[in-house]
Protein backbone atom coordinates (compact mmCIF):
# COMPACT_ATOMS: atom_id res chain seq x y z
CA UNK A 1 0.00 0.00 0.00
CA UNK A 2 2.22 2.43 0.76
CA UNK A 3 4.49 1.39 -2.51
CA UNK A 4 1.30 2.57 -3.73
CA UNK A 5 0.77 5.58 -2.81
CA UNK A 6 4.35 6.88 -2.95
CA UNK A 7 4.04 5.94 -6.67
CA UNK A 8 0.55 8.20 -6.85
CA UNK A 9 2.42 10.79 -5.18
CA UNK A 10 5.11 10.63 -7.46
CA UNK A 11 2.68 10.82 -10.68
CA UNK A 12 1.31 13.64 -9.15
CA UNK A 13 4.40 15.47 -8.20
CA UNK A 14 5.55 14.80 -12.08
CA UNK A 15 1.97 16.34 -13.35
CA UNK A 16 2.50 19.61 -11.21
CA UNK A 17 6.49 19.55 -12.06
CA UNK A 18 5.69 19.49 -16.02
CA UNK A 19 3.23 22.24 -15.48
CA UNK A 20 5.72 24.40 -13.82
CA UNK A 21 8.13 23.33 -16.50
CA UNK A 22 5.63 24.65 -19.37
CA UNK A 23 5.11 27.81 -17.56
CA UNK A 24 8.33 28.75 -16.60
CA UNK A 25 11.06 26.13 -18.51
CA UNK A 26 13.62 23.86 -16.54
CA UNK A 27 15.96 26.79 -15.65
CA UNK A 28 13.43 28.74 -14.11
CA UNK A 29 11.24 26.83 -12.67
CA UNK A 30 10.34 27.08 -8.91
CA UNK A 31 11.20 24.03 -6.92
CA UNK A 32 9.56 25.50 -3.86
CA UNK A 33 5.88 25.52 -5.62
CA UNK A 34 6.31 22.41 -7.25
CA UNK A 35 6.99 20.93 -4.06
CA UNK A 36 4.03 22.48 -1.83
CA UNK A 37 1.42 21.71 -4.50
CA UNK A 38 1.57 18.08 -3.57
CA UNK A 39 2.23 18.19 0.65
CA UNK A 40 6.04 18.11 -0.05
CA UNK A 41 9.07 20.40 1.78
CA UNK A 42 12.02 21.68 -0.75
CA UNK A 43 14.41 19.17 1.36
CA UNK A 44 11.53 16.06 0.48
CA UNK A 45 11.25 16.94 -3.05
CA UNK A 46 15.20 15.25 -3.72
CA UNK A 47 13.63 11.95 -2.52
CA UNK A 48 11.32 11.75 -5.87
CA UNK A 49 14.62 13.23 -7.79
CA UNK A 50 18.01 14.49 -7.64
CA UNK A 51 17.86 18.22 -8.85
CA UNK A 52 15.42 19.99 -11.54
CA UNK A 53 17.43 18.16 -14.37
CA UNK A 54 16.69 15.09 -13.21
CA UNK A 55 12.60 15.73 -12.54
CA UNK A 56 12.58 17.36 -15.73
CA UNK A 57 14.16 13.89 -17.40
CA UNK A 58 11.82 12.17 -15.22
CA UNK A 59 8.79 14.18 -16.52
CA UNK A 60 9.60 13.96 -19.87
CA UNK A 61 9.38 10.05 -19.50
CA UNK A 62 6.42 10.19 -17.76
CA UNK A 63 4.29 12.16 -20.50
CA UNK A 64 6.07 9.84 -23.20
CA UNK A 65 5.37 6.71 -21.58
CA UNK A 66 1.39 6.76 -22.33
CA UNK A 67 2.36 7.81 -26.07
CA UNK A 68 4.11 5.40 -26.46
CA UNK A 69 1.56 2.76 -25.66
CA UNK A 70 -1.20 4.52 -27.85
CA UNK A 71 1.57 3.68 -30.66
CA UNK A 72 1.97 0.38 -29.33
CA UNK A 73 -1.58 -0.07 -29.24
CA UNK A 74 -2.55 1.50 -32.70
CA UNK A 75 0.61 -1.04 -34.35
CA UNK A 76 -1.36 -4.19 -32.72
CA UNK A 77 -4.68 -3.13 -33.74
CA UNK A 78 -5.89 -4.85 -37.14
CA UNK A 79 -6.77 -2.66 -40.34
CA UNK A 80 -4.52 -1.23 -42.68
CA UNK A 81 -1.32 1.38 -41.63
CA UNK A 82 -3.69 4.45 -42.39
CA UNK A 83 -6.05 3.42 -39.83
CA UNK A 84 -3.32 2.56 -37.33
CA UNK A 85 -1.81 6.33 -37.56
CA UNK A 86 -5.58 7.92 -37.28
CA UNK A 87 -6.04 4.95 -34.13
CA UNK A 88 -2.81 6.79 -32.33
CA UNK A 89 -3.57 10.49 -33.29
CA UNK A 90 -7.27 9.56 -32.00
CA UNK A 91 -5.63 8.22 -28.39
CA UNK A 92 -3.16 11.17 -28.12
CA UNK A 93 -5.63 13.25 -28.43
CA UNK A 94 -6.66 14.06 -24.67
CA UNK A 95 -2.86 13.34 -23.67
CA UNK A 96 -0.86 15.98 -21.74
CA UNK A 97 1.82 16.87 -24.68
CA UNK A 98 4.01 19.38 -21.77
CA UNK A 99 6.93 16.42 -22.79
CA UNK A 100 7.65 18.61 -26.30
CA UNK A 101 8.62 21.72 -23.99
CA UNK A 102 11.33 19.36 -21.97
CA UNK A 103 12.39 17.72 -25.56
CA UNK A 104 13.01 21.13 -26.66
CA UNK A 105 15.30 22.62 -23.64
CA UNK A 106 17.27 18.43 -23.79
CA UNK A 107 20.56 20.66 -23.60
CA UNK A 108 19.95 21.54 -20.09
CA UNK A 109 19.81 17.97 -18.93
CA UNK A 110 22.99 16.17 -18.39
CA UNK A 111 24.62 13.99 -21.28
CA UNK A 112 23.30 11.04 -19.49
CA UNK A 113 19.38 12.09 -19.25
CA UNK A 114 19.88 13.77 -23.09
CA UNK A 115 20.60 11.09 -24.27
CA UNK A 116 18.13 8.52 -22.93
CA UNK A 117 15.42 10.86 -23.46
CA UNK A 118 16.83 11.53 -27.42
CA UNK A 119 17.14 7.88 -28.03
CA UNK A 120 13.48 7.49 -26.35
CA UNK A 121 12.08 10.57 -28.58
CA UNK A 122 13.89 8.42 -32.24
CA UNK A 123 12.64 5.36 -30.88
CA UNK A 124 9.16 6.77 -30.98
CA UNK A 125 9.17 8.54 -34.17
CA UNK A 126 10.43 5.33 -35.56
CA UNK A 127 7.65 3.48 -34.60
CA UNK A 128 5.30 6.00 -35.83
CA UNK A 129 7.21 5.68 -39.14
CA UNK A 130 7.21 2.43 -39.05
CA UNK A 131 3.24 2.44 -39.53
CA UNK A 132 2.98 4.76 -42.02
CA UNK A 133 5.52 2.38 -44.04
CA UNK A 134 2.92 0.14 -42.99
CA UNK A 135 0.17 1.42 -45.12
CA UNK A 136 2.44 2.65 -48.05
CA UNK A 137 2.99 -1.35 -48.43
CA UNK A 138 -0.82 -2.09 -47.78
CA UNK A 139 -1.76 0.71 -49.99
CA UNK A 140 -3.52 2.80 -47.79
CA UNK A 141 -0.90 5.56 -47.76
CA UNK A 142 0.07 7.55 -50.89
CA UNK A 143 4.26 7.65 -51.74
CA UNK A 144 6.41 9.30 -49.37
CA UNK A 145 9.09 9.29 -46.51
CA UNK A 146 8.22 8.23 -43.34
CA UNK A 147 10.55 9.46 -41.58
CA UNK A 148 10.11 13.10 -42.24
CA UNK A 149 6.32 12.41 -42.21
CA UNK A 150 6.27 10.78 -38.91
CA UNK A 151 8.49 13.89 -37.55
CA UNK A 152 6.06 16.12 -39.13
CA UNK A 153 2.95 14.69 -37.44
CA UNK A 154 5.03 14.49 -33.72
CA UNK A 155 6.02 17.96 -34.28
CA UNK A 156 2.35 19.07 -34.75
CA UNK A 157 1.57 17.41 -31.63
CA UNK A 158 4.35 18.98 -30.11
CA UNK A 159 3.42 22.18 -31.04
CA UNK A 160 0.31 23.16 -29.06
CA UNK A 161 2.00 23.61 -25.51
CA UNK A 162 4.36 26.08 -27.09
CA UNK A 163 2.03 27.58 -28.90
CA UNK A 164 0.15 28.25 -26.11
CA UNK A 165 3.33 30.04 -24.22
CA UNK A 166 4.50 32.21 -27.02
CA UNK A 167 0.98 33.09 -29.13
CA UNK A 168 -0.60 33.10 -25.58
CA UNK A 169 -4.22 32.09 -27.48
CA UNK A 170 -4.06 28.26 -28.26
CA UNK A 171 -4.94 25.44 -26.93
CA UNK A 172 -7.97 26.73 -24.12
CA UNK A 173 -10.18 24.58 -24.35
CA UNK A 174 -10.09 21.45 -22.94
CA UNK A 175 -8.09 18.62 -25.16
CA UNK A 176 -8.07 21.61 -27.91
CA UNK A 177 -8.97 22.78 -31.03
CA UNK A 178 -5.37 21.84 -32.53
CA UNK A 179 -6.16 18.02 -31.63
CA UNK A 180 -9.71 18.14 -33.12
CA UNK A 181 -8.18 19.04 -36.87
CA UNK A 182 -5.20 16.97 -36.48
CA UNK A 183 -6.27 13.61 -37.61
CA UNK A 184 -7.90 15.21 -40.89
CA UNK A 185 -4.85 17.19 -41.55
CA UNK A 186 -2.90 13.89 -41.20
CA UNK A 187 -5.62 11.58 -43.08
CA UNK A 188 -6.60 13.85 -46.23
CA UNK A 189 -4.51 17.45 -45.47
CA UNK A 190 -5.92 20.93 -45.66
CA UNK A 191 -6.05 20.96 -49.36
CA UNK A 192 -8.33 20.02 -52.47
CA UNK A 193 -6.01 18.94 -55.13
CA UNK A 194 -3.88 16.08 -54.97
CA UNK A 195 -0.17 15.63 -53.47
CA UNK A 196 2.20 16.65 -56.41
CA UNK A 197 4.58 13.97 -57.33
CA UNK A 198 7.75 15.88 -57.45
CA UNK A 199 9.47 18.90 -56.57
CA UNK A 200 9.06 20.31 -59.66
CA UNK A 201 5.35 19.60 -59.87
CA UNK A 202 5.23 21.45 -56.46
CA UNK A 203 7.03 24.29 -57.19
CA UNK A 204 8.86 24.73 -54.83
CA UNK A 205 10.88 27.79 -53.85
CA UNK A 206 14.47 27.70 -52.97
CA UNK A 207 15.35 29.88 -49.67
CA UNK A 208 18.66 30.66 -50.94
CA UNK A 209 17.24 34.03 -52.60
CA UNK A 210 15.41 35.32 -49.28
CA UNK A 211 18.36 34.27 -47.27
CA UNK A 212 20.22 37.05 -45.18
CA UNK A 213 23.61 37.86 -46.24
CA UNK A 214 26.54 37.60 -44.22
CA UNK A 215 26.66 40.27 -41.20
CA UNK A 216 28.85 42.86 -41.94
CA UNK A 217 29.19 44.58 -38.57
CA UNK A 218 30.47 42.66 -34.90
CA UNK A 219 26.92 43.05 -33.17
CA UNK A 220 25.33 41.18 -36.32
CA UNK A 221 27.91 38.36 -36.13
CA UNK A 222 27.48 38.21 -32.61
CA UNK A 223 23.25 37.05 -33.28
CA UNK A 224 23.91 35.32 -36.02
CA UNK A 225 26.46 33.32 -34.82
CA UNK A 226 24.31 32.55 -31.48
CA UNK A 227 21.36 31.91 -33.39
CA UNK A 228 22.99 29.24 -35.39
CA UNK A 229 23.99 27.76 -31.30
CA UNK A 230 21.25 28.11 -30.26
CA UNK A 231 19.16 26.35 -32.17
CA UNK A 232 21.98 23.58 -32.54
CA UNK A 233 22.36 23.21 -28.73
CA UNK A 234 19.09 25.22 -26.91
CA UNK A 235 19.78 28.46 -25.09
CA UNK A 236 20.42 26.69 -21.64
CA UNK A 237 22.74 24.43 -23.86
CA UNK A 238 24.98 27.27 -24.99
CA UNK A 239 27.56 29.75 -22.34
CA UNK A 240 28.73 33.48 -23.73
CA UNK A 241 32.12 31.67 -23.66
CA UNK A 242 31.01 29.15 -26.15
CA UNK A 243 28.97 31.98 -28.77
CA UNK A 244 32.89 34.05 -27.93
CA UNK A 245 34.44 31.14 -28.92
CA UNK A 246 32.84 29.93 -32.03
CA UNK A 247 33.51 33.49 -33.43
CA UNK A 248 37.32 33.38 -32.28
CA UNK A 249 36.70 36.25 -29.41
CA UNK A 250 36.71 36.94 -25.90
CA UNK A 251 33.35 36.84 -24.18
CA UNK A 252 34.30 40.45 -22.84
CA UNK A 253 33.49 41.61 -26.73
CA UNK A 254 29.92 39.90 -26.55
CA UNK A 255 29.53 41.91 -23.58
CA UNK A 256 30.39 45.07 -25.22
CA UNK A 257 27.48 44.69 -27.55
CA UNK A 258 25.16 43.00 -25.34
CA UNK A 259 24.28 43.57 -21.49
CA UNK A 260 23.30 39.76 -21.03
CA UNK A 261 22.28 36.84 -22.35
CA UNK A 262 18.71 37.48 -22.32
CA UNK A 263 19.48 40.25 -23.87
CA UNK A 264 21.25 38.27 -26.44
CA UNK A 265 18.33 35.85 -26.90
CA UNK A 266 15.84 39.08 -27.71
CA UNK A 267 18.39 39.94 -30.12
CA UNK A 268 18.60 36.94 -31.45
CA UNK A 269 14.53 36.46 -31.94
CA UNK A 270 14.25 40.36 -33.35
CA UNK A 271 16.29 38.92 -36.03
CA UNK A 272 14.31 35.43 -36.66
CA UNK A 273 11.10 37.52 -36.54
CA UNK A 274 12.28 39.79 -39.11
CA UNK A 275 13.44 36.61 -41.13
CA UNK A 276 10.02 35.18 -40.52
CA UNK A 277 8.17 38.18 -41.84
CA UNK A 278 10.07 38.34 -44.81
CA UNK A 279 8.74 34.48 -45.71
CA UNK A 280 5.50 35.69 -44.87
CA UNK A 281 5.86 38.56 -47.25
CA UNK A 282 6.82 36.30 -50.12
CA UNK A 283 4.51 33.57 -49.86
CA UNK A 284 1.54 36.45 -49.94
CA UNK A 285 3.11 37.33 -53.51
CA UNK A 286 0.70 34.22 -54.48
CA UNK A 287 -2.37 33.92 -56.05
CA UNK A 288 -3.82 31.56 -54.19
CA UNK A 289 -4.78 30.08 -50.88
CA UNK A 290 -2.69 26.83 -51.28
CA UNK A 291 -0.21 28.45 -53.17
CA UNK A 292 0.68 31.05 -50.62
CA UNK A 293 0.29 27.93 -47.60
CA UNK A 294 2.85 25.19 -49.52
CA UNK A 295 5.19 28.77 -49.90
CA UNK A 296 4.72 29.76 -46.94
CA UNK A 297 5.55 26.04 -45.21
CA UNK A 298 8.37 24.97 -48.05
CA UNK A 299 10.38 28.32 -47.17
CA UNK A 300 9.74 27.93 -43.28
CA UNK A 301 11.52 24.55 -43.20
CA UNK A 302 14.47 25.51 -45.61
CA UNK A 303 15.03 28.46 -43.27
CA UNK A 304 15.25 26.30 -40.10
CA UNK A 305 17.32 23.81 -42.04
CA UNK A 306 19.55 26.67 -42.63
CA UNK A 307 22.63 27.59 -39.73
CA UNK A 308 21.92 31.24 -41.23
CA UNK A 309 18.39 30.47 -40.60
CA UNK A 310 16.21 32.56 -37.78
CA UNK A 311 16.60 30.77 -34.38
CA UNK A 312 13.56 28.56 -33.48
CA UNK A 313 11.00 29.38 -31.20
CA UNK A 314 11.46 27.42 -27.79
CA UNK A 315 10.14 27.73 -24.52
CA UNK A 316 13.82 28.65 -23.48
CA UNK A 317 14.20 31.21 -25.10
CA UNK A 318 10.55 32.79 -24.18
CA UNK A 319 11.92 32.22 -20.42
CA UNK A 320 15.07 34.24 -20.89
CA UNK A 321 12.69 37.21 -21.68
CA UNK A 322 11.47 39.90 -19.21
CA UNK A 323 7.69 40.78 -18.80
CA UNK A 324 7.64 43.48 -21.14
CA UNK A 325 9.83 41.47 -23.95
CA UNK A 326 7.63 38.38 -23.82
CA UNK A 327 4.54 40.31 -24.37
CA UNK A 328 6.15 41.82 -27.58
CA UNK A 329 7.26 38.72 -29.12
CA UNK A 330 3.53 37.24 -28.08
CA UNK A 331 2.00 39.90 -29.96
CA UNK A 332 4.95 39.09 -32.75
CA UNK A 333 3.19 35.80 -32.77
CA UNK A 334 -0.01 36.74 -32.78
CA UNK A 335 0.34 39.38 -35.76
CA UNK A 336 2.63 35.85 -37.88
CA UNK A 337 -0.77 33.68 -37.13
CA UNK A 338 -3.22 36.45 -38.26
CA UNK A 339 -1.43 36.59 -41.39
CA UNK A 340 -1.03 32.62 -41.78
CA UNK A 341 -5.17 32.44 -40.93
CA UNK A 342 -5.98 35.19 -43.52
CA UNK A 343 -3.55 32.52 -46.24
CA UNK A 344 -5.95 29.75 -44.91
CA UNK A 345 -8.93 31.74 -45.04
CA UNK A 346 -7.88 32.87 -48.66
CA UNK A 347 -8.20 29.09 -49.61
CA UNK A 348 -11.34 28.37 -48.05
CA UNK A 349 -12.91 30.74 -50.58
CA UNK A 350 -11.19 30.21 -53.71
CA UNK A 351 -12.09 26.48 -53.52
CA UNK A 352 -7.63 25.20 -52.84
CA UNK A 353 -8.49 24.60 -49.86
CA UNK A 354 -10.95 22.54 -47.69
CA UNK A 355 -12.94 23.61 -45.35
CA UNK A 356 -11.69 23.42 -41.79
CA UNK A 357 -11.23 26.12 -38.32
CA UNK A 358 -8.37 28.29 -39.42
CA UNK A 359 -7.04 29.48 -36.31
CA UNK A 360 -6.20 25.63 -34.87
CA UNK A 361 -4.98 24.59 -38.40
CA UNK A 362 -2.44 27.37 -38.74
CA UNK A 363 -0.94 26.71 -35.35
CA UNK A 364 -0.62 23.09 -36.78
CA UNK A 365 1.36 24.48 -39.60
CA UNK A 366 3.76 25.64 -37.08
CA UNK A 367 4.55 22.46 -35.67
CA UNK A 368 5.70 20.96 -39.07
CA UNK A 369 8.95 23.43 -39.11
CA UNK A 370 9.72 24.21 -35.70
CA UNK A 371 11.79 21.54 -34.48
CA UNK A 372 12.22 19.74 -38.45
CA UNK A 373 16.35 20.50 -38.13
CA UNK A 374 16.86 18.99 -34.23
CA UNK A 375 14.31 15.75 -35.29
CA UNK A 376 15.11 14.75 -39.17
CA UNK A 377 16.43 11.23 -39.20
CA UNK A 378 20.34 11.17 -37.84
CA UNK A 379 21.85 8.84 -40.28
CA UNK A 380 20.64 10.62 -43.37
CA UNK A 381 21.29 13.59 -45.85
CA UNK A 382 18.31 15.08 -46.83
CA UNK A 383 18.03 18.40 -49.40
CA UNK A 384 16.41 21.03 -47.63
CA UNK A 385 14.17 21.15 -50.80
CA UNK A 386 13.36 17.58 -50.21
CA UNK A 387 12.41 17.86 -46.88
CA UNK A 388 9.98 21.32 -47.70
CA UNK A 389 8.64 19.47 -50.72
CA UNK A 390 7.70 16.67 -48.46
CA UNK A 391 6.51 18.29 -45.09
CA UNK A 392 4.53 20.79 -47.36
CA UNK A 393 2.89 17.55 -49.01
CA UNK A 394 1.37 15.97 -45.68
CA UNK A 395 0.50 19.42 -44.23
CA UNK A 396 -1.52 20.30 -47.61
CA UNK A 397 -2.28 16.55 -49.17
CA UNK A 398 -2.34 14.45 -45.87
CA UNK A 399 -1.35 10.77 -45.90
CA UNK A 400 -4.44 8.90 -47.76
CA UNK A 401 -3.84 7.31 -50.72
CA UNK A 402 -5.96 8.10 -54.47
Amino acid sequence: MLSAARAARRALLLDEAAHEFRRNGVAGADLVRIAQSVGLTRSSLYNYGSDRTDLARQCYLHLLDPLDQDLGRAAEEGGSGLDAVLAFLAAARDRDHTHAIIAAELEALPDEGRREISTRQHAAFETLAALIARGIADGSVRSCDPGIAARTIWGMIAWAPLGDIWARRAERDGPGRLSVELPAIVESGVGTGRAPETIEAAAIESWSALAPPPPTDRAGEIVTSASALFNARGVEGVSLDDIAANLGATKGLVYHHFGSKADLVAACLERAFALYRRLLDRAEEHATGVERSRAGLALNVQAQLDPMGPMSLSAASYHKLGVEQQQRFSAMTSALLDRSIAMMELGNADGTLRPFEAEPTALASAGTFNFVARWLPRDRVLSPRFVAFEVSNLFLHGLRAG
